[in-house]
């Protein structure tokens, strides 16, 4: 082996060391409380990297928070009685009352949630709302659909329950792609989005939404999970690695990892997958010169998107 030859090969094994150390280095750590709101990642938040274990510091973070009503306690309760391998889709309490303040210091007169699920985030952000506004809020899985609406007329926030709150919620049964159609077509414009449904469209969710002016001209995004359990990391990672592919306004999601998208050199897991998806959702709304972005590092990522008013 020539000189130059070696120094190359020695280079090559020093970087992918360095890179496979670094990587160890910042794989965020996580401790579930309970539900994946509770995944708060000391890498990813300085002020969070200290000797304390991540879920005490969430804990008390709960606890030094003001409560959210016992029905939510209760419908927490419920989610894992009807979803015991996948109750995790419910948001913590923290995030719940963190998305009524929001709401109360917002004040939206309209607002829309993609991804009901059993409707704790749907009944958190309608307790923070103006008196006589609405949610409409989308969900596709039918039992969870059927469960959320049951909950809604119990503690009256359908206009059928027997004792009103001042703010309904309207669920839309079905895929979120069609909903957001049909408001459309009613001409809607929503002060306030929360998307938290299928990871896959998020592009395709944002997409929409502004193209069809949805969104109030001083209204705003919540997107939830946009660091993934701290596995964007990784998708970043491969993503900067590999040639940029062709630029698209829609990005599909993808049930396999063949065939569109990155070519992987592995099999990856559903879960990976979905980080992918999130990853260029969040390159994607950086990217586009309509909205400005901040991501949050807290709970599993979340991020605050809204228009951009005039020249900064």
């Amino acid at each position: 082996m020539s000189s130059w030859k070696r120094v190359r090969f020695l280079y090559r094994r020093l970087t992918a060391l360095a890179v496979r150390k670094t990587a160890k280095a910042i794989k965020p750590t996580r401790s579930v409380c309970g539900f994946h709101s509770s995944r708060t990642f000391a890498a990813l938040n300085p002020s969070l990297d200290t000797d304390q274990d991540t879920g005490s510091i969430f804990r008390y973070s709960e606890q030094h928070s003001t409560s959210l009503p016992d029905k939510f306690a209760h419908l927490h309760a419920s989610s894992i009685a009807a979803y015991p391998t996948s109750a995790d889709k419910t948001v913590s309490a923290l995030q719940g009352r963190l998305l009524q303040l929001l709401m109360r210091m917002t004040r939206p007169r309209l607002v829309l949630e993609l991804g009901c699920f059993m409707g704790y985030s749907a009944m958190a952000m309608a307790d923070g709302m103006p008196e006589g506004t609405t949610l409409y809020t989308c969900e596709k899985d039918a039992k969870a659909a059927h469960l959320a609406r049951d909950l809604f007329v119990r503690h009256g926030y359908h206009t059928s329950s027997a004792e009103g709150q001042p703010v309904s919620i309207e669920l839309l049964e079905g895929e979120a792609m069609k909903s957001l159609q049909d408001l459309a077509s009613k001409g809607l414009q929503f002060d306030a989005v929360f998307l938290d449904a299928d990871k896959g469209n998020y592009i395709n969710y944002f997409n929409f939404i502004l193209d069809n002016d949805l969104l109030t001209p001083h209204g705003y995004i919540l997107a939830d999970n946009v660091l993934f359990r701290g596995m964007v990391l990784q998708s970043q990672a491969e993503r900067d690695s590999l040639p940029s592919p062709p630029a698209s306004p829609q990005l599909a999601p993808q049930s396999d990892g063949s065939g569109s998208g990155l070519k992987q050199k592995r099999a990856k897991t559903s879960s990976q997958r979905t980080a992918d998806h999130v990853d260029a959702f969040n390159k994607h709304v950086k990217d586009d010169p309509r909205v400005e972005v901040v991501v949050l590092p807290i709970f599993d990522g979340l991020s605050i998107i809204m228009k951009r008013q005039g020249k900064r």
